[in-house]
């Protein structure tokens, strides 16, 4: 049922079974495995159901100066009842879906050549929390191959060697998530949603071993309190650490973070041009390499390289996605002609947008002959990215979305490929989110994110296009000119808007913050469903695997509470 915080006393105290606080795609899945359990159950939310910039101010952080620019975590997540689902981009059939694929065995293994690699799990104990997590979507499948989507239309590309191979990606919808549960959760008699709430502190017993409270301010001046059972954090991977460390009561450093972990290991994805494929066949071969659609199920394939590879080059994971395009691209001719072709890691790009931000709110920048003299030595970078934009220029048919495959006259129109991969990042303790002395509007200290791209990734990412490139050569695909910009990766997000790790899983809790269950070590009765448990982040999209972690983590709570 939908509870107002209007309808909640100031300083009431509400008891309850379970808390879940979040209401993500991790919180809305946690919550529908909940629904019918006999327990009762608080679903606490930031935001209501329409976005609301006061709210979202509260996601705003403090970043760096930094050379890699992770940009601002005002707009990591939406603060709004679903979550980062409302951000989601790859169109079907005029509804919002994200990718979903599993993590690849090797992402769970110790790596030797990838230091504080190794989940204290496999792929085979999540495996069956993947295909229960897929029935949340309601999309028909019940397969992880790639197999049963191949046809003599649509084929695998055929690599010399096993060079590369391929694997399957599926689509979930944001309305299976908001309007299917959530419309369950609204009509529940044993569930209670809260929106427009925030969680700023976890109260716990005298030797912080137990949560006794959760804390509630809303943007109003109210406060109360949720007393539960059982706590479940489904927030993201900047919201986790922060709550943690904010509750520092008793844990005087932050609730699980003995051994200073909390926040630490901040992972991302960076998604990498790898370069634009001149094949030798028609754009036609290509199609399982797009969308394709059978009634609600909707899948592509993309690249990877094999498990063997990766441990022999030392290399993280990648997965490369196909993208047809004309011959002739205006966009593609304004990257060659302006820059790096970049964004986020454009140091002229940031600080225009820093100086007008500033000037709009009335405030002059800090730094401002800093700032100035990046936006002149980088008029090119803001040319581009101008060009690149103007909707003039754009095509029907993006990464996200693809589409390319069902278009008209495809063969004529379509003359080249850009691939894309999505990369994966080292853990690196050094990478992390602490808390500033900057406060949001409830009280909360602002998360600050300290972040840098290592050579380590560098070399991965250089050595996945190199064997990329070869692949399709040596196999007679096409040519492949790879992208790269003074030597380097030509990096077009420094951010796939999925950080992970930041209160990682361990058996030893001087390695991480919560157990192979993903409950806090040395807390009793909190459990994290959340990217930020990720002790390597895949290259993968993230959503399955969360949703899936956070089924997981209601088996646990469930049986906590003797409902198991």
């Amino acid at each position: 049922m939908l509870v107002s915080p209007h309808s909640i006393p100031d300083q009431q105290t509400l008891n309850t079974d379970v808390c879940i606080i979040g209401a993500g795609p991790a919180g809305l899945a946690a919550a529908q495995e909940l629904l019918d359990s006999g327990l009762d159950v608080i679903l606490l939310e930031s935001g209501g159901e329409e976005p609301d910039a006061a709210t979202q101010q509260l996601a705003a952080g403090v970043s760096e100066d930094t050379p890699d620019l992770y940009p601002d975590i005002v707009w990591s997540h939406d603060r709004r009842f679903g979550g980062t689902s409302v951000q989601w981009d790859v169109q079907v059939h005029g509804t919002k879906n994200c990718h979903l694929a599993t993590f690849d065995p090797i992402d769970f293994k110790k790596r030797d050549w990838m230091p504080h690699s190794g989940w204290p799990i496999d792929y085979d104990t999540m495996h069956p929390y993947y295909l229960r997590a897929l029935k949340l979507w309601e999309t028909g499948i019940d397969s992880l191959e790639m197999a049963p989507w191949v046809s003599d239309e649509r084929k695998l590309l055929d690599f010399k060697d096993n060079t590369l191979e391929t694997k399957l990606y599926m689509t979930g919808s944001q309305a299976a998530l908001t309007e299917g549960i959530g419309g369950r959760i609204k009509q529940s008699q044993n569930m209670r949603l809260i929106m427009k709430a925030n969680a700023v502190e976890l109260d716990t017993n005298e030797d912080a071993s137990t949560v006794t409270g959760v804390k509630v301010a809303c943007l109003d001046g109210r406060r109360f309190t949720i007393a539960a059972k059982q706590v479940i954090l489904a927030q993201g991977g900047f919201q986790v650490p922060r709550l943690l460390l904010a509750s520092d009561r008793v844990a005087k450093h932050g609730l699980g973070n003995d051994n200073g972990l909390v926040g630490r290991f901040l992972m991302d994805r960076q998604i990498v041009k790898t370069g634009t494929l001149f094949p030798n066949q028609p754009i036609s071969a290509f199609g399982l390499y797009d969308l394709q659609h059978r009634g609600l199920s909707h899948v592509l394939g993309k690249l990877a390289i094999p498990q063997k590879t990766l441990e022999e080059r030392h290399l993280m994971n990648t997965s490369i996605g196909l993208n047809a395009q004309p011959a002739f691209s205006r966009v593609r001719l304004a990257q060659r002609l302006f820059g790096r072709g970049t964004t986020f890691r454009s140091p002229a790009y940031y600080s225009l947008r820093k100086i007008v931000r500033d000037l709009r709110a009335r405030q002059m920048p800090e730094r401002p002959l800093h700032h100035l003299l990046n936006v002149l030595g980088g008029i090119d970078d803001l040319v581009f990215i101008k060009v690149a934009r103007a909707p003039w220029l754009q095509i029907p048919y993006n990464r996200d979305s693809g589409g390319w495959y069902e278009a008209p006259h495809r063969d004529q129109f379509f003359k080249v490929i850009d691939l894309y991969q999505i990369a994966e990042q080292s853990p690196d303790p050094d990478n992390r989110i602490t808390l500033s002395d900057e406060r949001d509007a409830t009280g909360m200290r602002k998360p600050k994110v300290e972040f840098r791209w290592r050579d380590f990734d560098i070399r991965s990412a250089l050595g996945t296009q190199d064997i990329v490139q070869k692949a399709f050569e040596q196999s007679g695909i096409g040519r492949l000119r790879v992208e790269r910009r003074d030597g380097l990766p030509l990096v077009t997000q420094m951010t796939a808007h999925h950080p992970a790790g930041t209160a990682r899983m361990a058996d030893d809790p001087k390695q991480g913050v919560v157990d192979r269950n993903c409950r806090v070590h040395g807390v009793s009765n909190l459990y994290v469903a959340s990217s930020a448990v990720f002790t390597t982040g895949g290259c993968a999209p993230p959503t399955l695997t969360i949703v899936a972690m956070a089924v997981r983590v209601v088996d646990a709570v469930k049986q906590q509470l003797g409902k198991g």
